[in-house]
């Protein structure tokens, strides 16, 4: 016990502990507005919105899809949305200060990593660990991903240093296998992965002490009980990670490759692809060399922890890049100084030098030019662009709360627009509008910034366009209405009737002003009847009727209502003004403003 408290009362170099103050000023300088489009963040900080406002905690709006199981669980453990929740209860819906208690998390996972290899490196060394970690591009980044990345670094290597420092036998042993089992509950309750802790503190029981501890199976033992108690508050959402389940040798073979790529760019290529990849070369054989003196002097916590972690890492189907290598990254360059701190016994001292400062060198000057290049403004996705916000605010603004939404980035939308919405798949069209009967979807929302809508969901809609009615439209998104459910019963009802053109006073005035008659223009195969409305923005709105595949003109719409490019037709603005039997397919306009 004396042990663990002199050990805990051990300070770090005061330059190291200048080098994480330094890190954490320039972390929170440059914490970004907006969000990347990968959208976990999204249902993390639903969960924790739900945890401070006493809702339901899998109440987030997301519907699950099975078909795309990769995408996401139907919900994520609640240790990080826990820590959220008192910043969303300070300041609400604020993602910047969600990102910098991100850094807050960095910078004490530092502060561990620096304790935990304090004794096996110099204080030089000491400080180009947590030098070449702190400034690295990659967490840097992840910093403005409020996701539990860092969160899980923090708590994995903290369990590490626990897991050495404590006792194994005599009266305080009880005590510290609570606090350890608690932290690894804290690993696999931040994120499901950690469950494979466990498996590491029997494998270092094994190793080190020939057997399981009954401080092993007393810690094992609180983790489940707290997981117990997790499951009955908040279910078992987390558990449908199964479904991305589907192991073969091929996704071994393809995420090793993968994961090596992800490791090989932990190194910049700000000179250049082949810079970074020698550079890579050369630490990685640094790497080995210091893991033969690792392995033949001791056998750590951290050892044990990565092997079983990796293994599942290796083995899960869905590869995640580097952000799954955060545990182990810390390890690799520890490997890497390691080697450069023993290498006199192997080589000339001067070479030996010589080697660790050309390495330091080129990875400044890598990381130097990167932070020189990067983009440090608003991140141009989701909530950092103005064409979603202004999505999000016709949702908000024209739908009903009960509405269901199909869209690619669903848990972001169900965020920022508190409407119920799914991912949609799977990529067969009979299947995919059973699911969207299956969910009740009542819109469809379409992006060209997405790949899969492009190749995918675009020519979807096309084909199916006498389904559905476009009721917004900007820059970059398209909101459609499902009219009949996908059904063919209700058009083959309706029958084509001649063109018809109203007066002005039979068209009923919408909310956004009253609707102005031109005459209409109809002819060959140009089947479209134009109008012109004065909307109450006081722009000049061209309205036409689109024509259907199904053989006739049905409905007006407004093709632009706004300075800003935007186009919206309130439902009561909808009205069957002409019709006629027309076999010109289907058709899909972009906005043309006939004003200001």
């Amino acid at each position: 016990m004396l042990a663990v408290i002199h050990r805990c009362r051990e300070q770090l170099p005061k330059s190291v502990i200048l080098l994480l103050v330094s890190v954490a000023g320039f972390y929170a300088a440059t914490v970004r507005a907006g969000n990347f489009w990968p959208d976990d963040y999204a249902l993390y900080v639903h969960h924790a919105e739900n945890i401070a406002l006493g809702r339901a905690y899998s109440d987030t709006g997301y519907i699950y899809n099975a078909a795309v199981a990769d995408y996401s669980p139907r919900s994520y453990p609640p240790v990080f949305p826990l820590l959220l929740a008192p910043v969303y209860r300070a300041f609400g819906l604020n993602l910047i200060a969600m990102k910098l208690e991100e850094v807050a998390f960095f910078i004490l996972a530092l502060t561990v990593i620096a304790f935990y290899w304090k004794r096996d490196l110099k204080s030089s060394y000491l400080f180009a660990l947590i030098a070449i970690l702190g400034y690295n591009p990659n967490f840097w980044v992840a910093k403005d991903a409020v996701v539990s990345d860092l969160p899980f670094l923090l708590f994995f290597y903290l369990t590490a240093l626990v897991t050495e420092l404590a006792p194994r036998f005599g009266p305080w042993r009880w005590g510290w296998a609570t606090v350890t089992g608690a932290l690894v509950y804290l690993c696999v309750g931040t994120r499901t992965v950690g469950i494979t802790i466990m498996v590491g503190l029997v494998l270092f029981d094994i190793v080190k002490q020939r057997k399981i501890t009954s401080f092993t199976a007393a810690a094992i033992s609180v983790c489940f009980i707290l997981l117990l108690l997790q499951r009955l508050w908040i279910g078992t959402g987390e558990q449908s990670y199964a479904d991305q389940l589907h192991l073969t040798i091929n996704t071994v073979w393809s995420n090793l490759q993968e994961y090596g790529r992800s490791l090989a760019a932990l190194w910049p290529e700000s000179l250049g692809h082949s810079a970074s990849l020698l550079l890579f070369a050369t630490t990685t054989m640094l790497a080995f060399v210091g893991g033969y003196f690792h392995f033949r002097d001791s056998f750590k916590a951290v050892d044990a922890f990565l092997i079983p972690y990796l293994t599942v890492v290796i083995v899960w189907p869905a590869p995640q890049g580097i952000r799954f290598l955060f545990p182990l990254i810390p390890f690799y360059v520890y490997l890497v100084l390691l080697a450069a701190s023993r290498l006199p016994e192997v080589i000339p001292g001067i070479y030996a030098k010589s080697v660790f400062a050309i390495v330091i060198l080129m990875v400044c000057a890598l990381y130097g030019l990167r932070y020189r290049r990067a983009h440090y403004g608003t991140i141009p996705e989701a909530d950092g662009l103005a064409s979603f916000n202004r999505l999000c605010a016709f949702v908000r603004t024209q739908t009903k709360p009960s509405d269901v939404f199909v869209f690619r980035r669903s848990r972001a939308f169900s965020l920022f627009t508190s409407r119920s919405s799914a991912v949609y798949g799977p990529y067969d069209e009979k299947e995919l509008i059973a699911f969207f009967k299956s969910i009740g979807a009542s819109y469809i929302v379409s992006s060209g910034l997405f790949e899969d809508d492009r190749q995918f969901l675009t020519p979807f809609l096309q084909k199916n366009s006498r389904h559905l009615e476009r009721l917004y439209e900007n820059d970059d998104f398209q909101v459609f209405r499902i009219r009949d459910n996908f059904s063919d019963r209700n058009l083959a009802r309706q029958r084509p009737a001649s063109v018809e053109t109203r007066n002005s006073d039979d068209i009923p005035a919408t909310r956004s002003g009253s609707v102005l008659l031109q005459s209409s223009r109809l002819g060959g195969n140009d089947v479209r009847c134009s109008f012109v409305a004065r909307a109450g923005w006081g722009v000049v709105t061209r309205v036409e009727v689109a024509r259907r595949q199904v053989g006739f003109l049905r409905s007006a719409k407004l093709l632009c209502a706004n300075r800003s490019g935007d186009s919206a037709v309130p439902r009561k603005a909808t009205r069957t003004w002409a019709s006629r039997q027309c076999h010109h397919g289907p058709e899909f306009w972009l906005p043309d403003c006939a004003g200001d």
